[in-house]
């Protein structure tokens, strides 16, 4: 059997991380708390009356004594072990209190210069060039040639990664350490391909047996030959993420311009300790009609981060930066320049997010969607859903994280900060209710789902857009036209804004049905929906009639796409009813 190597061009780096360390409490932890503080019991008690092995009822109390809430002392019966002072404190706790140690660790990894993956340095053993040069002398060798990838980009992936489940990320001690150029060896006997972790993209196995296929009949050293991977896959026909298994309430739900105001202003008089808001746009109207709120919540304790995105549009880019100018003169006069911090830059991105905390539990939400937060005039139909399961609040956040991280990609103070924020939100107990399928959709993957509609509606599909243009004919007008061909569904297109697309037609020129397609001017549409059936839908910040997301910039839009029973006809039913309603005119200018 033919062997072959590959050598796959890497960067390797290392960081020094700050990280809390030490997993939280079981449940079965608690009970076993609850139970001591009733009377002193041995382990064979314990374990009879939770019908559990011995083993594990002593592993439980080993650490629950490190955390001084259990002591034991001997009688005649035997060890009896019963709650301390302190262990009676807790124990009312809704959840028992965390005991993590910080510490700071050198973590070192490598990214494969062909997919962009990041791993571990114990998962890729990597060589200097100059020991795969020996290897070449003595073997067949192929040098698999390196794409311009971006480093050290994907903040969730670097969490995912170099972190145990114990492990909570506080912060990246700040170098200017570079990262170096390093060679894994992957060996190719056959079809199999050996020297990859399991969890290294598909693509790679793939490539590794194209660049071995063109190794030469015996080694050639210097001259070993190279295999170009060629472009990489675009960011709109890669997979989406796995869908979150999270908690949805019909009450998160939000719609209609007012609710979307009602929902502002209640976050923010609620929040205790942390608020964050992107906004594309923001507006000296806009932000003085949060103002007072935003102060009066800073004095509680409260962080805010002020965010915001607008970057195409130069005039819009310096008038937001102007507001964002003044308005931190009037916070800086307050003495709250720490406490609430507008920052000057812009993210480049559409998106529109609001996180806060519930001023009760600590409990994070974050709510994803059309709304401009600070310079809306909540007269607009908007559209946004709101969750506070630590899946998807820490998804979101892991977002913002990357957002602040500018054009130039540094990893700053900010971007830490964060990342801890979404360290701290999958911590965080989720509340009760039905499970629902979520997905973060970023930029370009929002064509995915509208094929998605195209091929699994079956009775209706269902679009709102702010604007219509020319990208709206092959996003979503031709999988509509497809979808009511194929499967003879009802399809339902409205915009806001008119465009060079004729409103209203119903039939195709051969007499074929085709979507209807029809501008909304009372009330004024800024939403951006994307439904089919009953139970899928995906809130956005994508324009879907106008957009077409660019693979350069992938956070450019974040929706989430949502698969609930009965969720897509609750939008379409509140949307018929307030097309009904007649609504209120609006400002046209809002992207």
């Amino acid at each position: 059997m033919s062997v072959v190597r590959v050598a796959i061009p890497l960067l390797k780096g290392k960081r020094k991380f700050f990280l809390e360390k030490g997993r939280p409490w079981s449940l079965a932890e608690h009970v076993l708390l609850a139970a001591l503080t009733k009377k002193p019991r041995t382990v064979g008690d314990l374990a009879v009356a939770g019908d559990v092995p011995q083993r594990l009822v002593l592993e439980a109390l080993i650490r629950l004594m490190r955390a001084g809430w259990v002591t034991l002392h001997q009688e005649s019966k035997g060890v009896l072990f019963s709650a301390t002072a302190s262990g009676q404190i807790v124990v009312g706790d809704e959840e028992l209190p965390k005991l993590a140690k910080s510490t700071s660790r050198w973590m070192h990894f490598v990214i494969d210069k062909v997919t962009g993956t990041l791993y571990r340095s114990r998962e890729m053993p990597f060589f200097e060039q100059h020991v795969v040069e020996k290897r070449a002398a003595r073997e067949r060798l192929v040098w698999l040639k390196p794409r311009d990838i971006d480093a050290f980009d994907d903040t969730a992936g670097v969490l995912a990664t170099l972190f145990e489940d114990d492990e909570k990320f506080l912060g990246i001690e700040p170098t200017a350490e570079k990262l170096v150029n390093r060679f894994a060896i992957a060996t190719v006997r056959g079809d199999n391909v050996e020297g990859l972790p399991p969890r290294a993209p598909a693509e790679l196995f793939e490539l590794v047996k194209r660049a071995a296929s063109n190794a030469a009949p015996s080694p050639m050293a210097v001259k070993s030959p190279q295999h170009e991977p060629g472009p990489q896959i675009p960011f709109a026909d890669r997979h989406a993420p796995q869908p979150i298994d999270a908690v949805f309430r019909p009450e998160d739900l939000i719609l209609g311009g007012k609710m979307h105001e009602v929902v502002l202003h209640e976050a923010i008089q609620k929040a205790k300790y942390r608020i964050i808001i992107h906004s594309t746009f923001i507006s000296e109207q806009g932000f003085e009609k949060v103002q007072a709120s935003l102060i009066a919540a800073a004095k509680r304790g409260a962080i805010v981060d002020v965010l915001w995105g607008e970057n195409e549009n130069k005039t819009d880019a310096v008038t937001t930066a102007k507001t964002i100018a003044k308005v931190r003169t009037t916070i800086d006069t307050e003495g709250l320049g720490l406490s609430i911090r507008l920052h000057p830059f812009s993210t480049r991105s559409h998106a529109k997010i609001l996180v806060c905390d519930d001023g009760k539990l600590g409990r994070l939400s974050a709510t994803v969607g059309s709304c401009n937060w600070l310079s809306s005039g909540f007269q607009n139909y908007e559209a946004s859903i709101r969750f506070s399961d630590p899946g998807v609040v820490g998804a979101v956040i892991e977002q913002i994280a990357d957002l602040t991280r500018g054009s130039d990609r540094h990893w700053t103070e900010l971007t830490s900060e964060m990342a801890r924020l979404a360290s701290d939100a999958r911590l965080q107990k989720p509340p009760a209710g039905e499970k629902a399928k979520v997905t973060l959709v970023l930029g370009p993957q929002h064509a995915q789902f509208a094929r998605t509609a195209r091929d699994a509606a079956r009775r209706r599909m269902f679009v709102t857009s702010h604007r219509i243009g020319p990208a709206a004919r092959p996003s979503v007008i031709l999988p509509a036209i497809t979808a009511v061909h194929e499967h003879g569904i009802e399809a339902r297109v409205f915009y806001g804004v008119a465009s060079e697309l004729s409103a209203g037609a119903s039939t195709s020129s051969n007499g074929h049905p085709v979507p209807s397609v029809q501008p909304i001017l009372s009330p004024k549409l800024h939403a951006k929906i994307l439904a089919w059936d009953d139970d899928d839908v995906l809130i956005s910040s994508h324009n879907w009639l106008s957009a077409d997301p660019g693979e350069s910039n992938v956070q450019r839009e974040i929706g989430l796409m949502v698969n609930s029973k009965g969720i897509a006809k609750a939008v379409i039913d509140n949307f018929d009813a307030a097309r009904g309603d007649g609504g209120l005119a609006a400002k046209p200018d809002e992207a």
